[in-house]
Order: C-alpha cells, then sequence, then structure tokens
C-alpha cells in the first residue's frame, strides 16, 4: 500500500521537473526572440540614420573617377559574316565612347555618401556600363573560342579578367583555352587573380577553375 503514494510523488515530481524545463525553454525562446528583434530595430535605425545622412551630402567632382578606357585598339576586331560576333563587337565599340566605372559591391547608400545623391543616377548607369562592357566581352570571347580562335578569344577574355570582372564564363573558357595549350602557370596565375574577387560568384568560380586545373597534372 505504501508504494502507491511513493509512485504518485515520483510522477507527482517528474511532471513538475517536466513544467519547469517548458517554462525555461519558452523564457529562453522569448528571450531571443527579444533580443533578435531589438537588433534588427537597431539596425533599422542605423541604416536610415545612414541613409539620412548620405541624402544630405552635397554634389561632389566625379570628373576624375578611375574610369575604364576600352583599349580598341589591342582588342581583336575582325570583319565577319557571324551576326553573333558582329553583334558583340558593336557593342563594345559603342561602350567606348561612354562612362565606365565597376562599382560592385558598393551600397547606394555608401555611393551617396561619397559623392551626393544627386550624382547617383550618373553613377548608376556607369556601372551598368560596366557590367554590360563585361558580360559581353565574356560572351564575345567565348564565341571566338567555340569556332576555334583561340588566340583571339584569350585577348579578349584576358582583358575582361583584368577589369575586374566576375562573369564566371569569362573564366571558364580562359582556364579552357589556357588547358587546351597546356598552359598550367596561366591557369595558377587566373585562380590568383580569382581569389582577389569580392563576389559572390567567387567560390563558384574557384571551384570551376581548379576542376579545370587538376585536368592537367
Amino acid at each position: 500500500m505504501n508504494a502507491i503514494p511513493a509512485v504518485l510523488s515520483v510522477s507527482h515530481s517528474i511532471g513538475l521537473c517536466i513544467l519547469i524545463g517548458v517554462i525555461i525553454l519558452c523564457l529562453e525562446i522569448l528571450y531571443h526572440r527579444k533580443k533578435d528583434e531589438r537588433e534588427r530595430n537597431n539596425s533599422r535605425k542605423r541604416f536610415w540614420e545612414k541613409e539620412a545622412e548620405a541624402n544630405s551630402v552635397r554634389k561632389k567632382d566625379i570628373t576624375f573617377l578611375n574610369y575604364i578606357d576600352i583599349p580598341l585598339e589591342s582588342l581583336p576586331f575582325i570583319h565577319t559574316d557571324d551576326d553573333e560576333l558582329n553583334e558583340y563587337q558593336n557593342i563594345v565599340k559603342d561602350l567606348a565612347g561612354k562612362r565606365i566605372l565597376n562599382l560592385g559591391g558598393i551600397s547606394n547608400t555608401d555611393l551617396k555618401l561619397e559623392y551626393g545623391p544627386a550624382n547617383l543616377p550618373e553613377l548608376m548607369q556607369y556601372d551598368d556600363n560596366y557590367n554590360t562592357l563585361t558580360a559581353t566581352l565574356a560572351k564575345w570571347g567565348s564565341r571566338l573560342a567555340s569556332i576555334g580562335m583561340s588566340d583571339r578569344a584569350i585577348m579578349v577574355l584576358e582583358y575582361c579578367v583584368d577589369i575586374g570582372s566576375d562573369v564566371s564564363l569569362a573564366y571558364y573558357t580562359l582556364a579552357d583555352e589556357y588547358r587546351k595549350k597546356g598552359r598550367t602557370s596561366d591557369i595558377d596565375k587566373l585562380i590568383k587573380k580569382a581569389e582577389k574577387l569580392d563576389s559572390i560568384m567567387k567560390k563558384a568560380i574557384l571551384e570551376k577553375l581548379n576542376t579545370i586545373r587538376s585536368y592537367i597534372d
């Protein structure tokens, strides 16, 4: 008979421990939710404070920024009936008369802080020109490679990489052309350049380049 109260007492103790555990868990979850909410609120506050500061900056001279000048005389333009090649060549020639800036990784707020909000539309256009240029160079080089013009392809793709492009097609095609020619040291140099990229594409580019490099070993 004495065993029944003992069992009930143990069951009660276990139930109480479970209840306390649940309460502690709920309090911990509530604490972390409140903490996350405070951090989000502080982050939003800092953002809008920075944005307000950026919007008050006076317009600055952007004449002497590090604009990219396309070296038309150094790129392998050819007379051809290939419509695809002609399209890419014409785009590059057209861009040569425009201002081009690589502003990748710089937020609009930071651009306004540095140069003033009045310059933002122009700067965004210059960055768009850069993105158009690098994408076009990558496709141009890839097309040249696909029709057997390897040396010309390498010239175009090397220039694309040299101006800081993170277009994966440029890296993959260039590395593959190096591989075909047994230019292992040039693949190694290309990998080192990719390691300096500040881009979400960096990891994928490096993985592919190292795979291409492994084909030679």
